[in-house]
């Protein structure tokens, strides 16, 4: 018989945190990217959680990780206990801050993670006075519709960028194309060689799919679609399984590494400008400190 969410000792406040964080980002991975801890100590804490509960709170499917019954009603629970425990957290708290805006950083699925594992961290730990919250758009369409709406602050998103809001180029990255081991390539691809190659692609529909659907009707390349996946884990998963290849960025590949897989250069070189962007006006002194803090430590470390 499963327990109740509150009875059980071993119970964290950090586990509670992590299990609202699935709930509110809609997948393991964007949690783990929006509290700043990696992806494996995430799952680890939750089948803990789940352990010291007696029930199954997460659900694993081909579509990813959803709440169980269970986990639906665990979340609703845990947002009223941790509800109580920020209330406790706040007293004796001077009243000005109580009401203090986070800084409010939002970024696209992809860059998400990069955002929560080198460049948001480093800015913490240089203004540790400003609080700092990162939000996952679902889209670069979506970003740029917060932005306009004041709901955040600044956005970091792959050019282009519209023309009615301010943006400052900070990183340039490189496209590669990661296949499985033993597909027929050479070592260094043209745009001829992607046709009818069986490639891994985002949905129809999104930002990033919008940008490689345009380069192949530039190129008139007609690939051929093997599967398609949102989110980044599922592309290199499927990569590792034989279906396909996909196309990622070199800094990426070579932060992560992806055992399995053949990383292979476009000549020409394809590259993609990632930005900051806000609106005209509105980029306060902390959102200020934020663009130049990106500016000055860009998207990774540096490497040398």
């Amino acid at each position: 018989m499963a327990h109740d969410l509150g009875a059980d000792p071993r119970l964290t406040v950090h586990q509670l945190r992590r299990l609202v964080a699935v709930a509110e980002h809609g997948s393991i991975s964007a949690a783990a990217a929006a509290l700043f801890i990696a992806q494996p100590a995430l799952s680890k804490s939750l089948l803990e959680l789940e352990r010291n509960v007696g029930t199954r709170l997460l659900a694993r499917t081909n579509r990813g990780t959803v709440l169980s019954p269970e986990g639906e009603r665990a979340v609703r629970l845990a947002r009223v206990i941790l509800a109580d425990v920020h209330a406790f957290e706040g007293i004796g708290r001077a009243d000005p801050a109580d009401g203090e805006q986070p800084l409010r950083i939002a970024a696209t699925p992809t860059l998400a993670g990069d955002l929560g594992t080198h460049l948001i961290p480093t800015f913490v730990a240089g203004h540790p006075h400003v609080q700092t919250r990162l939000i996952r758009s679902a889209s670069r369409e979506a970003l740029f519709a917060s932005l306009r709406a004041g709901e955040v602050d600044v956005g970091v998103a792959a050019a282009p960028v519209p023309e009615d809001l301010a943006a400052r180029r900070f990183w340039v990255r490189e496209v590669v194309l990661v296949s499985p081991q033993g597909v027929d390539l050479p070592d260094t691809l043209t745009s001829a060689h992607l046709h009818d190659l069986p490639l891994v692609l985002p949905p129809p529909g999104s930002g990033r799919r919008d940008d490689i659907d345009a380069f192949f009707a530039r190129t008139g390349i007609r690939p051929r679609v093997a599967m398609e996946a949102e989110e980044r884990s599922a592309w290199v998963a499927c990569v590792r399984a034989g279906l396909g290849s996909v196309f990622l960025y070199r800094d990426l590949c070579e932060h992560l590494e992806y055992p399995g897989t053949v990383v292979r250069a476009f000549d020409p070189p394809v590259r993609g400008a990632v930005a900051l962007v806000w609106r005209p006006g509105a980029a306060g002194e902390r959102a200020a400190a934020f663009i130049a803090h990106a500016e000055e430590c860009g998207l990774r470390p540096s490497s040398g």
